[in-house]
């Protein structure tokens, strides 16, 4: 039986199991989600592959940040005046255009991450300035979607 470990990451919870560390790759499972840890012996930071239970997996594509959070509701990150991607995922909808007023909580970006819809909230009112990225573009955690003024 692997431990299972509580981490909070950007304030939230996850449930943490991690598998063999001598193995190459390391399964880590995330609230659910089976990953593939590749360790570098250089001290970079590990390269993950989300994979499904039992299948293999592609081999990494790239170093990666700590791991995606939780499908959940509309929680964002937000940096500045920028609403960036709280998750990777696809730009499913743009729910807003320049120059639209928004209020704290509205939608503003329905996307795509781990076969689950979720929509992108401001976490402020503001007006909509730019818009910088399009329906079907592929964001990275962290990526700046809207700015607003």
């Amino acid at each position: 039986m692997t431990p299972v470990f509580r981490v909070t990451i950007n304030g939230k919870e996850y449930e943490v199991n991690v598998g063999d560390l001598s193995a190459s790759p390391v399964e880590v499972t995330v609230d659910g989600v089976l990953y593939q840890v590749d360790l570098p012996d250089d001290g970079a930071a590990p390269a993950i592959s989300p994979s499904a239970p039992g299948r293999p997996t592609s081999p990494p594509a790239r170093s990666a940040p700590p791991p995606p959070t939780a499908p959940a509701s509309s929680d964002q990150t937000s940096s500045g005046n920028a609403i960036t991607a709280p998750i990777p995922g696809r730009i499913i909808e743009i729910l807003v255009a320049v120059g639209d007023s928004v209020t704290a909580g509205q939608g503003v970006v329905l996307m795509e991450s781990m076969k689950m819809e979720q929509t992108i909230a401001s976490t402020r009112d503001g007006v909509v300035s730019n818009i910088l990225v399009a329906v079907g573009d592929a964001v990275a955690f962290g990526q700046a979607m809207v700015e607003m003024e």
